[in-house]
C-alpha cells in the first residue's frame, strides 16, 4: 500500500488560509440561489467520485464567469463555493493537508494541532459562516443541530471525527473540532526516527538477538529484515509480540497520544500466512495486510434502529470465523466484554483504550465489561483480565521545546491477580527513571511460556 508517511521531512507551519470577507459569504449565497434556479445540486456530502465534484467545480465556475466575476479570482472563488457546499467550507483546506492532525474553531477563529504543534491561524470568517457550516454538516450526517439538539457528533466521509456546539449550549459563538486519523500511515522504523520510542543499551544485547532468530523464524524473508532493522528493543519486544502473535495487548493512552498509529504500525508485523480480522466503531485502522476480514459496526443502536452493534460482530468472528489474530479499533463499549471472552479462548487480540497510566486503562476495561454484564461482579470481570490479556503498553503526549511528542511511555505484562485482589503487574520498561530498567529477558521467557 502507498504509505506517504514514510518522508521524515517535517514542514515548518501549516498552510496559509485565506480569510472569507463579507464579499465572499454574499457570493456563496449568490451563486447557491443560480445553482437552484438551474436546477443543479451539489454532489452528495459522501461522493465518493472525485469526477463528480470536479464538474460541480466547473458548473460554478461557468456561473461565475457567466456574472462577470474577475478572470483571475475565478478559480480561487470556484473552489470556496465547491468547498462551502459540497464539503466542510474552508476547513476542507485543512483536511486535505496529511499533516493536519487536529482542527479547532471558536467563534470564527481557527486553530490546528499541525504534525504535533499547536497554531493560531486566526478568524477565518463570521461565526455565523461556521454555524452554518455546522448545520449544513449534521443534515448531511443525517442528524440535527437545531432547537434542543445544540451539539453534534458525525464521521466524516474520510473517516474523521466531527464534534460541533453552537449557540446558546456554547456560549462563545460556535465551536467545532476535528480529529484526523490514519492519513499518514506511520512504520515503527518511521516511528523510531521520530523519537516516539526512547533509545536505551540493554545490558545484555543477546536478548534482542532472540527477538531477531525467532521472529525470523516465524515470519517471511521481508519482515525479518524489518525486525532486524528496529533499533530499540521496546519496539522490537512489541513486534516480536505481533509477529509470532504470542500474546494479547492493550495499547493505552490519553486522545491525541498515538495508541492508534501504533496499533497501524504493529499491524505491519502480523504474520501474512494468517487470517485476519478488524473490528471499529467507524474505519480509522490502516491494517497493513494482505488477508483481512474487516467490519465496521456501532457501539450501540437506538432503539427501532436495525443493523447490528460491534459486540455482536465480534461474537460472531472470534467463535465462528477462526482468525489468528482480532484487531478492535478501539474497546468503547459492550464489546468490551466479548473482547474479553475471546482472548480468554485463546484468541489472540489487540486493542486500544483510553487511559492515563496501565492501571487506569485496566480500570476502564473492567467498567466497560462490568456495564455490558453487570451480574458477573468485578471479581471474575477482573479474572478474566488476568486471563485473557498479556501485556498493556502505555502511549503518552509528550511536551518538547513546544512541540507535543507522542512517545512509548510503558510496558507491562499481567502475572495474575494477588491475595488481596489487585493485578499483578510486571513493568518490562518504564520511558523515564532508573528505578525503570528493562528486563527483556525475563519478558521473553514469559511470552515463551503463553504461547
Amino acid at each position: 500500500m502507498d504509505n506517504p508517511g514514510t518522508s521524515l521531512i517535517h514542514p515548518s507551519s501549516p498552510p496559509f488560509i485565506q480569510p472569507l470577507n463579507q464579499f465572499d459569504l454574499t457570493l456563496i449565497e449568490r451563486v447557491r440561489e443560480e445553482l437552484v434556479l438551474r436546477g443543479i445540486n451539489p454532489p452528495s456530502w459522501r461522493e465518493a467520485d472525485p469526477e463528480k465534484r470536479r464538474r460541480f467545480f466547473d458548473e460554478v465556475r461557468s456561473i461565475l464567469i457567466d456574472q462577470g466575476e474577475d478572470r483571475i479570482a475565478v478559480n480561487r472563488n470556484a473552489q470556496i463555493i465547491t468547498d462551502a457546499l459540497s464539503g466542510v467550507g474552508l476547513l476542507d483546506q485543512l483536511l486535505r493537508d496529511p499533516y493536519v492532525e487536529e482542527i479547532f474553531v471558536r467563534n470564527g477563529v481557527v486553530a490546528v494541532e499541525y504534525d504535533g504543534s499547536f497554531y493560531h491561524l486566526g478568524k477565518l470568517a463570521d461565526d455565523r459562516y461556521f454555524e452554518n457550516l455546522a448545520v449544513h454538516v449534521a443534515d448531511q450526517g443525517g442528524a440535527t443541530l437545531r432547537g434542543d439538539r445544540p451539539a453534534v457528533l458525525i464521521d466524516l466521509p474520510g473517516g474523521e471525527r466531527f464534534t460541533a456546539i453552537v449557540p446558546r449550549l456554547s456560549t462563545e459563538g460556535t465551536a467545532i473540532n476535528i480529529r484526523t486519523f490514519g492519513r499518514r500511515v506511520r512504520t515503527l522504523e518511521e516511528m523510531e526516527q521520530t523519537g516516539t520510542f526512547t533509545k536505551i543499551n540493554p545490558s545484555d544485547l543477546e536478548v534482542v538477538q532472540t527477538f531477531a532468530i525467532n521472529s525470523e523464524k516465524s515470519t517471511g524473508s521481508e519482515s525479518s529484515r524489518r525486525f532486524q532493522s528496529l533499533q530499540n528493543t521496546p519496539d522490537r519486544f512489541l513486534a516480536w509480540m505481533v509477529s509470532t502473535l504470542s500474546g494479547s495487548l492493550m495499547i493505552a493512552g490519553e486522545m491525541g497520544s498515538g495508541k492508534t498509529t501504533l496499533l497501524n504500525a504493529l499491524s505491519g508485523f502480523l504474520p501474512v500466512s494468517a487470517p485476519i480480522a478488524a473490528l471499529e466503531t467507524f474505519r480509522e485502522l490502516e491494517i497493513q495486510h494482505p488477508f483481512l476480514l474487516r467490519t465496521v459496526a456501532p457501539a450501540e443502536l437506538s432503539p427501532g434502529t436495525p443493523g447490528v452493534t460491534l459486540d455482536w460482530v465480534l461474537n460472531v468472528i472470534y467463535t465462528r470465523m477462526n482468525p489468528a489474530a482480532i484487531l478492535v479499533g478501539e474497546v468503547v463499549g459492550n464489546e468490551a466484554l466479548q473482547f474479553l471472552k475471546a482472548t480468554c479462548l485463546g484468541r489472540k487480540a489487540l486493542t486500544t483504550i483510553h487511559g492515563g497510566t496501565i492501571e487506569e486503562a485496566l480500570m476502564r476495561l473492567e467498567q466497560l465489561a462490568l456495564a455490558a454484564a453487570p451480574e458477573l461482579g468485578l471479581a471474575a470481570v477482573r479474572s478474566m483480565v488476568a486471563m485473557g490479556l498479556d501485556v498493556v503498553a502505555l502511549m503518552g503526549r509528550v511536551n518538547r521545546s513546544g512541540r507535543i511528542q507522542r512517545t512509548l511511555q510503558a510496558i507491562a505484562t499481567i502475572k495474575g491477580i494477588d491475595a488481596t485482589g489487585n493485578y499483578r503487574l510486571d513493568y518490562l520498561y518504564r520511558a523515564e527513571g532508573e528505578q525503570n530498567t528493562p528486563v527483556f529477558k525475563l519478558a521473553y521467557q514469559q511470552m515463551e511460556g503463553m504461547k
